[in-house]
């Protein structure tokens, strides 16, 4: 007898309602689970959404970053050349001048006309002192 259940269930309108309501629950539950389901799979595709874009917005301003700082180099560096070019151009057209040429002669080489003496000291810093106007 200790298998054996005595207990049995009515068949009235209070079971029937409590049946309904205890199936109408578990429906509530499964609903529930669903729901939260949904939205956790909905919050992790969002995430990795918001992750992936956020690494290539990263990534692009990194790299504009280092494209700009690369232009201004060599915008640096065109400057530097632009005026290392007009420097010699103006350097060529000087040593077309008669003068200049004579001048530049005499310092650096110690060139002299006849009877000039030339004396060089040790302390002397001209050497190429010409160019400077």
């Amino acid at each position: 007898m200790a298998g054996e259940h005595k207990i049995k269930i009515l068949n009235n309108d209070f079971f029937k309602l409590r049946k309904q309501q205890a199936k109408l629950q578990g429906r509530k539950l499964r609903v529930r689970r669903v729901r939260k389901r949904r939205i956790a799979a909905i919050v992790l595709v969002t995430v990795v959404i918001t992750v992936i874009l956020g690494y290539q917005i990263i990534n692009t301003r990194l790299m504009a970053n280092s494209l700009s700082s690369q232009t201004q180099t060599a915008k640096e560096k065109l400057n530097n050349v632009n005026k290392e070019q007009s420097d010699l151009k103006n350097k060529v057209k000087r040593l077309n001048e008669e003068d200049y040429l004579e001048k530049m002669i005499r310092e650096k080489y110690y060139y002299s006309k006849k009877g000039e003496t030339i004396y060089s000291f040790p302390n002397d810093k001209s050497n190429g002192s010409v160019d400077k106007k």
